[in-house]
């Protein structure tokens, strides 16, 4: 599903670039859109909750709203319509979108593994594709992908999850490679627990000691939102211009 909603209404100007955040109404995600927007930077917001795109971002500035399933067949090729309508291409793109399916090794179903794919490698690899077009993208560009310290440990219940941001990992340097030759750069953010509603979510589901000894682990503390946004705004910006390719750690220490 692909819903055009709210400010997407209004007069955006058709020389700019955007950059486009999916996610965009979740704790990652709508930190990087919000305070991109803020800054004044254009925006095309996509997630799959239209009522909480509108609510979360519905008033900020130069910012358009998309409802789309990422998953679903056609999603790169009508979110390309969206951006051709109303803007020139894309300057910025940062994959937020996700979530996770904890379950045992044995009780993983296979649609929520397909799903986790779609989603997390599946959607990304192909935007980039056709971000990777001439015409679709600014002369200097930059995208961001989010990937989790899941993928390097032993994290039990995550192992569809990490399968799918070791996917993610993968598909780094070979599409980096290919995208450096378009003036794009492509970099991702490995992170450890960060405080949104979806790490949140089933952190609730682990035993008291558990959450504590999870806890223990992170010198620093979990994450912020916004603190990720500082690292992936950095990432989309002139000031990592000389940066791509990497996997930047962002997880208050625990990897030490």
């Amino acid at each position: 599903m692909l819903q055009s909603n709210g400010n997407s209404e209004k007069e955006v100007s058709a020389s700019g670039y955007c950059t486009v955040v999916t996610g965009a109404a979740g704790g990652i995600g709508f930190a990087v859109a919000s305070r991109l927007a803020s800054s004044g930077e254009a925006v095309m917001a996509v997630d799959l909750d239209a009522k909480r795109l509108e609510e979360k971002l519905g008033g900020l500035g130069d910012v358009v709203l998309v409802a789309c399933d990422v998953t679903s067949d056609g999603a790169v090729e009508r979110l390309a319509v969206e951006i051709k309508a109303k803007f020139a291409g894309v300057k910025g793109f940062v994959h937020a979108a996700g979530f996770d399916a904890m379950a045992p090794l044995g009780m993983i179903e296979p649609g929520d593994m397909q799903r986790l794919f779609a989603v997390h490698a599946v959607f990304p690899v192909r935007f980039l594709g056709w971000m990777s077009k001439k015409s679709n993208h600014a002369p200097e560009s930059s995208a961001v992908l989010i990937s989790s310290l899941s993928a390097h440990e032993g994290a039990k219940g995550h192992v569809a999850y990490a399968a799918a941001k070791g996917a993610v990992e993968g598909a780094l340097m070979p599409a980096a490679a290919e995208l450096a030759e378009k003036g794009i750069r492509l970099n991702a953010v490995v992170l450890g627990v960060v405080e949104t509603e979806m790490s949140m979510g089933w952190l609730k589901k682990l035993p008291p000691e558990r959450q504590s000894a999870l806890r223990n682990s992170y010198p620093l503390g979990f994450g912020k939102p916004g603190a990720v946004a500082d690292a992936i705004l950095f990432l989309l910006s002139e000031k990592a211009g000389w940066i791509t390719a990497q996997r930047i750690f962002a997880d208050g220490g625990a990897s030490m």
